[in-house]
């Protein structure tokens, strides 16, 4: 009962910031969460600050295109991710760099005081709602008890994607369980019931999944970081229905 209640809380907190589905400078966007993604496996933080700073980035990012509709400058994207990585590292990790020292192979470096300004105008931004439920919260609620090589799985393709702008329209919870579904396809049936959402939308994002990682194999260079994440997730190793069963949370599909 208590598991119920918390996923019920997850889902209700993801209602109240959602991110949306609009796709605000897709070609700046994907360079600045590539170059977060870079920075994360660079310094070793955790797969939970990509994801929210990404989330940060995206949320910052649709509210300053409502007001600056036409203007994508790609160093203003790429500065309000520093400050976005930043943030996130320091909700998260307990050793956070100094701010230059989170600019290496950067594209763009600012001085610390400039970033210090777009953190406080990120802040503002967020309203400080900077505790957002993300993807790995499901995850990690979901299958808690599953195995640390099921879960990093999960991470590692879940990072893998974070930079095409199509999957800022799926939920967090949506993104978590096609993740799942895509490592594991049996249980697809049992993850959409957990969640109350239609099966047949889990499998669709699968699909998309499935062909940005198509693409990735054909283009990526297997030297870089992300080629790093990529090559470490392989679907060659089985999971079976059994095994997300006997250590799913008891919760059930939501009426």
């Amino acid at each position: 009962l208590q598991e119920d209640q918390e996923l019920e809380c997850m889902l209700k907190k993801e209602q109240e910031l959602e991110v949306g589905d609009g796709f605000p400078f897709p070609i700046s966007r994907a360079e600045a969460v590539e170059w977060m993604l870079n920075m994360v496996a660079y310094v070793s933080f955790s797969p939970q600050t990509a994801v929210l700073a990404t989330n940060y980035l995206d949320r910052f990012l649709i509210a300053f295109k409502k007001s600056n509709a036409d203007d994508d400058k790609p160093w203003i994207t790429h500065l309000a991710a520093v400050a976005c990585l930043s943030l996130a590292a320091k909700v998260e990790e307990t050793h956070v760099p100094l701010l230059l020292h989170l600019q290496v192979e950067s594209k763009y470096v600012f001085e610390p005081k400039t970033i210090q300004r777009m953190e406080l105008l990120v802040l503002s931004t967020l309203e400080w709602k900077m505790n957002p439920v993300t993807p790995l919260t499901f995850l990690h609620h979901l299958s808690s008890q599953m195995g640390r090589f099921f879960i990093t799985r999960c991470e590692s393709l879940l990072l893998s994607v974070l930079a095409d702008c199509r999957f800022m329209g799926c939920s967090p919870s949506s993104l978590a369980a096609a993740t799942m579904v895509y490592v594991m396809p049996s249980i697809a049936g049992q993850v959409a019931g957990i969640l109350g959402m239609e099966q047949e939308k889990v499998e669709e994002w699968c699909r998309l999944m499935e062909e940005v990682e198509f693409n990735k194999r054909i283009w990526l260079d297997v030297e870089s970081p992300m080629g790093v994440v990529d090559i470490s997730f392989s679907s060659d190793t089985s999971f079976s229905v059994d095994d997300f069963s006997a250590a799913s949370v008891s919760s059930s599909p939501a009426p």
